[in-house]
């Protein structure tokens, strides 16, 4: 992921021309299209016959039952915004069972990679998530923008959640908290509706790294990470 990371950083240099998706505080700029470009790419040429999709709309069809979901910027709010950090770009290779590989690069300096049944690294690190804390002790990562609040159930069980757990961060692109949890940073993580390319890359981290996570349908879907007990305790708050 290191290639689009640098398509991002080298977007920078030109006007990024911010412009709203979904709702106003979602955002996209030309550099996040660049970024997904740069890792399709390289992935093309490894793997020709694989799927490819991605946030910004690249969609390659495949004939070998595996797909990659890319995101070349998860985080575009601080990257427009010129954050130092606080974005990330992400890639996972999924197949019949689930995600396959992973890696999520942090252009502060960390590559977190991760690999079905052989742990999860940070920087050729071995990762493990942090355990011990009940809900009320936890730092849970929340997201809950206009266009999800909305969703049905979505304002309701937000409301309880925010009622049993200890503290709520937004501390960075959903993919990056995933990873956080992995290295032991933050406890559990929480989102309603979450998009393909925002949780397979995290997700495969967390439960290499030890943990757990689920996707939950009530009236609208939910993801959850975090140590087993962590999840348990979230999913029974959801109705």
């Amino acid at each position: 992921m290191q290639a689009a990371t640098q398509a991002a950083q080298s977007a920078r240099n030109a006007p990024l021309r911010a412009r709203a998706k979904s709702v106003p505080a979602d955002l996209v700029t030309d550099a996040d299209a660049r970024a997904e470009h740069a890792a399709a790419e390289i992935i093309r040429a490894a793997r020709p016959d694989d799927a490819i999709v991605g946030e910004e709309g690249t969609s390659d069809a495949g004939t070998t039952g595996r797909r990659w979901y890319l995101d070349g910027i998860d985080g575009t709010v601080a990257f427009a915004n010129r954050f130092p950090g606080g974005w990330c770009s992400a890639v996972a290779l999924v197949d019949d069972d689930g995600p396959l590989v992973s890696a999520v690069h942090d252009p502060l300096g960390e590559l977190y990679a991760a690999a079905r049944g052989e742990g999860a690294t940070c920087n050729g690190e071995p990762l493990a998530i942090r355990t011990g804390r009940t809900l009320e002790q936890a730092h849970v990562a929340l997201f809950l923008r206009q266009d999800r609040l909305v969703q049905p159930g979505v304002r309701a069980n937000g409301h309880a959640i925010m009622d049993r757990a200890g503290l709520f961060r937004h501390a960075g692109p959903g993919t990056l908290e995933l990873a956080w949890i992995a290295a032991g940073r933050l406890d559990a993580w929480i989102q309603p509706s979450t998009d393909p390319w925002d949780w397979h890359p995290g997700a495969l981290l967390v439960t290499e790294a030890g943990g757990a996570t689920r996707v939950v349908q009530r009236e609208t879907r939910w993801h959850v990470a975090g140590p087993s007990s962590l999840v348990d305790a979230l999913v029974a708050l959801l109705t």
